[in-house]
């Protein structure tokens, strides 16, 4: 176990570091004049700036110094723990990003709730019962979630259920009603995705050869269902399901947009408008290390659910 964390941790080191600096690469590479977008972004679109104020844009932006000297800058600010402050109102972005991500986490812990509490008693029903309406049911309706782009189902349920019947708010962020319909809209992709492959992985666990032998024993199939082939089956469910919670944070970009929730998607979009580089190398590395973690705990997960893997984590 000792050598299998060691592992993890250079791999995680690895990761943070090359999604730097493709982030970086990224940033440098970008069309347009990132000088006029900070000036435009600390004094305003429409003010008429002088070659002096864009040297001064220039050089406190740091954009004077070769592109590798900037890498480098940015680097050593993450070996001692700063995340630097942002390049349009000059606030610390490690307070940003505490004070935007707790509101996304919030609505993504909402997300993650309704996933969990529809995808698991839907996918393993549509398993035990395939063939049967219940089960063309749910692909139906699985097939239509998948299609259907979050931005547009936001929009659909804020006409249906804001705008026609009343019943829930529209934008903003307040109490718990404004989270339903931002939370049902993000939520929607991972129940659909962690359905479909649990009903898959259900279907292949109950036509296993161990469990006709366990049948045959005489054990109930509600235990037989419950005690054998969900814990099974829920193996590659969960790297899946893992998987989505880090895609959760990208898909709150648009979600956050739509429904006016000031998280860390519109702070990311914002943040790429204005060319507020420390702001969006910060987000990007968090992500990354949502992901290394995420798979960090999946590992750790399929050591519980399988033993015949805890020989490979040594």
């Amino acid at each position: 176990m000792i050598t299998f964390a060691v592992r993890r941790a250079c791999g995680a080191v690895l990761v943070m570091v090359g999604a730097s600096f493709l982030t970086f690469l990224l940033l440098a590479l970008a069309p347009g004049d990132a000088v006029m977008a900070i000036a435009e972004a600390r004094y305003g679109a429409n003010a008429a700036f002088s070659q002096e104020t864009l040297e001064h844009v220039r050089r406190t932006a740091g954009l004077d110094q070769p592109l590798p000297v900037q890498f480098l800058r940015w680097m050593e600010h993450i070996v001692a723990l700063d995340l630097g402050r942002s390049l349009i109102d000059g606030r610390p972005v490690a307070d940003l990003l505490a004070e935007r991500f707790g509101r996304t986490l919030e609505l993504t812990a909402a997300a993650l709730a309704i996933a969990v509490v529809l995808s698991i008693p839907l996918g393993l029903l549509a398993g035990v019962f395939r063939g049967t309406w219940f089960d063309s049911l749910c692909v139906s309706l699985a097939t239509l979630g998948s299609a259907m782009p979050n931005f547009w189902l936001g929009v659909l349920l804020i006409f249906v259920f804001a705008v026609t019947l009343g019943w829930l708010p529209a934008f903003g962020r307040g109490g718990w009603e404004h989270l339903i319909l931002p939370a049902v809209t993000l939520g929607t992709g991972i129940t659909v995705s962690t359905a479909r492959l649990l009903r898959s992985s259900v279907i292949d666990i109950l036509e296993a050869q161990h469990l006709a032998a366990t049948r045959s024993r005489g054990i109930a199939e509600r235990s037989v269902i419950g005690r054998h082939a969900l814990r099974n089956a829920l193996i590659p469910v969960i790297t899946i399901f893992a998987l989505e919670i880090g895609f959760l944070l990208e898909g709150a970009v648009a979600v956050e947009y739509v429904f006016g929730w000031n998280g860390i998607g519109r702070l990311f979009v914002d943040a790429v408008d204005a060319r507020d580089y420390p702001v969006i190398q910060a987000i990007v590395l968090l992500i990354a290390a949502v992901f290394v973690v995420l798979n960090l705990a999946v590992d750790l997960v399929y050591w519980w659910l399988d033993p015949r893997m805890r020989g490979g984590m040594r």
